[in-house]
């Protein structure tokens, strides 16, 4: 019978990694967070997948410092680097691990010296080569778990020790006490475990759609969105629309609080999905950004980016509420009641007119461009009276997927166009095919003349 010790350790594992995980993976997750020789406050990531968790930290890590110091994107104020980074970063691990209600943090840290013996978290499915390590004399294995650089997943959790917090208080001396766990070898799946068991596991295969599904794909190792949620908002849940929906009988969850850091894909470009509001209007400006197979990062220090809503902004959130499926229309028997919660004239004769304006072809639906004609002309005119122009900045934590090799923070200055001028433009990159989805029509001009990469 297994012991409650190896039942948790078979709940984490099948819970992150799944069944069948490729021998490559783990070593491509196993890295610490590691800072940049060539940008003092970026991280680096040494090979696709563990993104999931590292791009999200680099976005908490910017909050904390451009947004509490002074705003300089050029982070000038960090004249003791070392110690007062390590300091935001704290501030960054302790805020992802306090996103969600719990009465006790667990943090994850490692036993590297002592003997790992055999009932200690036995491992599910372990390769021939895994098999013979653990079948080794517990000197041999004292041996291994000290070489880091070749430890295994099944020899890595034997050395996983768990520190319980009963306080954030506590929590944040544990974590600063304990900075090198972090910056150390498999300091990214020590972070990784530490937010699923303070959360819970059962919380958080309860909140996915498909709980067979790995936060971590076994074959090609990227994170999933359930991982990329969990670490952006607390909530393990799979989609990106707002609020949870009713398809079929089968509810489906989606964001239902709003986000710090917020999420952008190039899927939604593709239109395989569409993310909702409260991803797109995070607290502040600072957006992870996915492509197919990796996630990157944007930001600025303009505030005015993730402003109060104006009244045609709330009024398209609404039209999206009645338009769940983005079909661009709804059917007219909605439109008294969309018009009532937009605080609209909604008297039963004014909204009979208004369904003859708007469906003079009685086709049964409201198209959003003829409703934002009909009701929102005046806002949709000061908008195009007023073009956006903000600086930001990227970040991508791949060296290989810089020009130069270096992981620095890209600048670039971003404006909005009309149609015509765009179509006299003569290139449109995957970023900006991405960010078109939060602001259309955006042209940006970066630091060296090329577009950086989002893989």
């Amino acid at each position: 019978m297994d012991s409650p010790e190896n039942e948790l350790d078979k709940k984490l594992l099948a819970l992150v990694w799944g069944e069948n995980m490729s021998d490559t993976i783990f070593q491509r997750w196993s890295q610490g967070f590691e800072w940049s020789p060539d940008e003092k406050c970026a991280l680096v990531q040494h090979a696709g997948g563990p993104c999931a968790v590292i791009a999200p930290m680099q976005g908490f890590l910017l909050k904390n410092i451009l947004f509490k110091i002074d705003g300089n994107e050029n982070l000038p104020s960090l004249t003791n680097q070392d110690a007062q980074r390590t300091d935001f970063f704290v501030d960054a691990l302790c805020e992802v691990l306090t996103q969600f209600e719990t009465e006790r943090w667990v943090i994850c840290k490692q036993s590297l010296h002592g003997k790992a013996t055999k009932n200690q978290g036995d491992c599910l499915g372990l390769s021939p080569k895994q098999e013979l390590l653990r079948n080794e004399e517990s000197s041999s294995r004292t041996e291994i778990l000290e070489d880091v650089e070749n430890l295994s997943l099944c020899l890595f959790h034997r050395s996983i020790r768990l520190t319980h917090c009963t306080s954030k208080e506590m929590l944040k001396s544990n974590i600063k006490e304990n900075i090198s766990e972090f910056y150390s070898s498999f300091g990214v799946v020590k972070l990784l475990y530490s937010i699923i068991l303070s959360k819970g596991i059962n919380n958080v295969l309860n909140e996915m759609d498909n709980p067979e599904m790995s936060l971590v794909d076994p074959i090609h190792g990227h994170g999933s969105q359930n991982l990329i949620n969990l670490m952006i908002c607390g909530q393990a849940v799979s989609n990106v629309f707002d609020g949870d929906r009713d398809v079929a009988g089968l509810k489906l969850r989606g964001i239902t609080n709003q986000v710090k850091i917020g999420f952008l894909t190039l899927l939604e470009q593709l239109r395989y999905l569409k993310v909702g509001n409260l991803l797109k209007r995070p607290v502040f400006p600072i957006w992870l950004v996915g492509s197919e197979t990796h996630l990157s990062l944007v930001y600025s220090l303009d505030t005015t980016l993730v402003a109060e809503d104006t009244a045609l902004q709330k009024a398209h959130k609404v039209f999206d509420k009645f338009d769940p499926e983005d079909n661009g229309f709804i059917p007219c028997d909605l439109l008294k009641d969309m018009m009532e919660e937009l605080e609209l004239v909604c008297d039963p004769e004014y909204v009979k007119i208004m369904i003859g304006n708007l469906d003079p072809e009685e086709l049964g639906v409201v198209i959003r461009t003829k409703f934002f004609q009909e009701f929102y002309n005046n806002e949709v005119a000061v908008l195009q009276a007023k073009p956006l122009n903000f600086n930001l900045l990227h970040y991508n934590g791949l060296t290989q997927s810089s020009s130069d090799g270096k992981v620095r923070f890209r600048r670039g200055t971003a404006r909005q166009i009309d149609w015509q001028e765009g179509c006299t433009k003569s290139h449109d990159s995957q970023i900006e095919s991405c960010l078109h989805t939060r602001w259309p029509g955006l042209w940006i001009s970066w630091d060296d003349g090329k577009a950086p990469s989002l893989n």
